[in-house]
C-alpha cells in the first residue's frame, strides 16, 4: 500500500509543474478578461510581470546567480489574478516586493514568505488604494479551476500537495460545521465554497513547494492551521481576504515544522537539469 506520508513522487511526468501553472493561470486570465468582462487593464499587467522579472533580473545579476524567470512569472500572475489597484503603481510595488522577499527575507538558506501573497499582503496593508477582489471568480469557472487543481494534483503527487488538500478539506468542513450551527440550510455553505478564487489560493499559491514544510505530516498540519486561522479571522472577525492572511502570518511556522518533522527540502532542479533558484 502506498502511504501519502512517505516523500512525494511525481504521478505522471516529470515536468516542471510551474510551466503547468503558467498555462492555467495565463488561461485564467485570458478567459476573464475576455469572456467574463473582469477589468483587467493592460497597463497593470504589464506592471506586474515587468517590476517581477525586472526585480528577478535585479537581483540575480548582484548575486552572480541564474536569472531564472519562470518562478517570478508564475508570482506575477498570482498577483495580477487577485490584486487590484487604483493605479499600476501599486501593482508593480506588490510583485517588486514579493520578488525582493525571497532575497533579503531568509532563513537557513530558504525564503520565509511565499511571494505573491507577501507582496499582496504588504501592499494591502500599506494602501486603502489596492484592493483583492477574490469575489470576482465566483462560481463561474468552479469546475475548471477545481479540475485544473486535480492536474497539478497528479503532477505534484498528493503527498506533496497535502497542503492545500489539508486546506480546502478542514476549510470546508468549518464552512459546514458554522451554517450547521446557525441552522442554515446545506445549500448555503455549498454555495459559498463553490468560489474559485478559493480554489486558486489553494492549489496555485498555498501549494509552493517552496514556502511549505518539507514533510507529509507538516504540510497536512500547515494546510490544516491556514484553514482554521482562515476561518476564524473570516467568520470571527469578519476580515475579507482572511485566507491571504492567514497564510501571511502563518509563514513562520513553517520553520517549527521543519525543526520537529525533518525531512528533505524541495528543489526544483529534481525536473529540471540546470540548477534554479526559485
Amino acid at each position: 500500500m502506498i502511504s501519502l506520508f512517505k516523500p512525494a513522487t511525481a504521478l505522471t511526468l516529470p515536468i516542471d509543474p510551474r510551466y503547468y501553472q503558467l498555462l492555467v493561470q495565463t488561461g485564467l486570465l485570458t478567459w476573464g478578461i475576455l469572456f467574463l468582462q473582469i477589468h483587467v487593464p493592460a497597463t497593470h499587467v504589464a506592471a506586474a510581470i515587468i517590476a517581477a522579472l525586472g526585480t528577478q533580473v535585479a537581483f540575480t545579476h548582484y548575486l552572480k546567480l541564474p536569472a531564472n524567470l519562470l518562478s517570478s512569472m508564475n508570482s506575477s500572475l498570482s498577483i495580477i489574478l487577485l490584486l487590484h489597484a487604483a493605479n499600476e503603481y501599486w501593482i508593480a510595488l506588490a510583485s517588486v516586493i514579493a520578488i525582493s522577499s525571497k532575497f533579503l527575507l531568509r532563513y537557513r538558506n530558504r525564503h520565509i514568505f511565499n511571494p505573491s501573497n507577501f507582496g499582496i499582503v504588504s501592499v494591502l496593508m500599506i494602501t486603502p488604494s489596492a484592493w483583492a477582489a477574490p469575489g470576482q471568480w465566483g462560481q463561474a469557472l468552479w469546475i475548471t479551476l477545481l479540475l485544473a487543481g486535480c492536474g497539478l494534483v497528479l503532477l505534484m503527487g498528493v503527498s506533496r500537495m497535502l497542503t492545500s488538500l489539508s486546506f480546502l478539506l478542514v476549510f470546508s468542513g468549518l464552512t459546514f460545521i458554522r451554517a450547521a450551527w446557525l441552522g442554515d440550510p446545506l445549500s448555503i455553505p455549498a454555495h459559498q465554497l463553490q468560489n474559485g478564487a478559493v480554489l486558486i489560493f489553494a492549489f496555485f499559491m498555498l501549494s509552493d513547494p517552496m514556502t511549505t514544510p518539507n514533510t507529509p505530516w507538516g504540510r497536512l498540519i500547515f494546510g490544516s492551521w491556514v484553514a482554521i486561522l482562515s476561518g476564524l479571522l473570516h467568520y470571527a472577525f469578519y476580515i475579507p481576504n482572511a485566507f491571504l492572511y492567514a497564510l501571511a502570518f502563518s509563514m513562520p511556522i513553517v520553520f517549527i515544522l521543519n525543526h520537529y518533522y525533518q525531512g528533505q527540502r524541495y528543489h526544483w532542479q529534481h525536473l529540471h537539469p540546470r540548477r534554479l533558484l526559485k
